[in-house]
């Protein structure tokens, strides 16, 4: 796999995970009917998600730099 390859599956499961903690901690809402995803209204969910993403990365289940952690919950929860 070539070096640019590598960047992209790791940045692309990075985003995944991401994405899967915000909905688990409530700062995204899944509509499983439709598989669409929205933001919630909830503040202190999107605070928390920040949170738990952030102790993912400490613990080593999110791979990436600070920045490009918080870039990345950055991307998710504000487009």
């Amino acid at each position: 796999m070539s070096i640019v390859k590598r960047h992209l599956a790791v940045q692309e499961e990075r985003m995944v995970l991401i994405e899967e903690i915000c909905i688990d901690t409530g700062a995204l809402v899944l509509d499983t009917a439709t598989d669409e995803v929205y933001f919630s209204a909830d503040e202190a969910a999107y605070k928390n998600a920040y949170v738990t993403v952030f102790q993912a990365w400490a613990k080593g289940t999110i791979k990436g730099t600070a920045e490009q952690i918080f870039e990345a919950t950055k991307s998710i929860l504000e487009d």
